[in-house]
């Protein structure tokens, strides 16, 4: 299984949009950090590395994107490009190729979340400063608690991406449908917030922020709770990731 994964991580390190990605969020940084310090600086303010942290998870779309982009490849790249049948001529099973396709997913996930956020780190010093005041500790923890919302949120987008590189043989219709499914979700919810319909708080989206509970408010529907939302979002990555294992598992790979 080990071998697997490493040999997985080969395969995306391999890949020139690796460091595509890699040099979008730092270029992405860059240009953010510089307009915030020129817009600040215009209206003759000062801000710091705390506060530009914090306002860095307002702009963690480029993570989605990136994520949807790997999670819906990994399957359908090997039935495009006809490897498949190299990997289970292997003395590995189907589970095991299967597992160790997600565990690289869920741990690239992981790496592009910390290098966006040390880079967010790094350039709030650069720009910012290291002012500290008695506020700093609590936006930092307020900030770390966003992040790992986002982050459940991330994973559970990659999962669905994943689900669908099941689905299909070809990347790019994998793709476009992860990327078309996923947003319509999230643009749902608001909607039926806003119609008070009381089926909305089973939507995934309607429960991945788990700070509504703390730090943003009120929930966007009545009778949501933190256990209500794990049960939901659990649910849905039961969803994702069985049917996953079960199309993966019943795929034909005469190709």
């Amino acid at each position: 299984m080990l071998q697997l994964i490493k040999n997985e991580h080969k395969k995306i390190v391999r890949k020139k949009i690796t460091f595509i990605a890699l040099g979008l969020i730092v270029v992405f940084q860059l240009a953010m950090a510089l307009t915030l310090k020129r817009v600040i600086s215009s209206f003759g303010g000062q801000d710091t590395v705390a506060n530009y942290f914090a306002y860095s998870t307002n702009v963690v779309f480029i993570l989605q994107v990136l994520a949807v982009v790997i999670g819906a490849t990994l399957i359908s790249t090997e039935f495009q490009k006809r490897t498949i049948k190299f990997l289970l001529i292997r003395p590995k099973t189907r589970l095991h190729i299967f597992l160790s396709k997600y565990i690289t997913l869920v741990l690239t996930v992981i790496y592009l979340f910390v290098f966006y956020y040390v880079l967010a780190f790094l350039f709030g010093l650069i720009f910012f400063g290291t002012e500290f005041d008695e506020t700093t500790g609590r936006l930092f923890q307020h900030t770390f608690a966003v992040i790992g919302s986002q982050w459940v949120e991330v994973i559970m987008m990659a999962s669905f991406a994943f689900m669908c590189s099941s689905l299909f043989r070809n990347s790019l219709v994998a793709l476009v449908i992860s990327f078309f499914v996923l947003y319509a979700a999230k643009s749902l919810v608001p909607i039926m917030s806003l119609l008070e319909n009381q089926w909305g708080k089973i939507l995934l989206f309607a429960n991945t922020d788990f700070t509504q509970y703390s730090f943003q408010g009120p929930p966007p529907f009545q009778g949501m709770s933190p256990l209500f939302s794990l049960l939901i979002v659990g649910a849905h990555f039961v969803f994702f990731v069985g049917a996953a294992w079960v199309l993966f598992w019943k795929r034909d790979v005469n190709v």
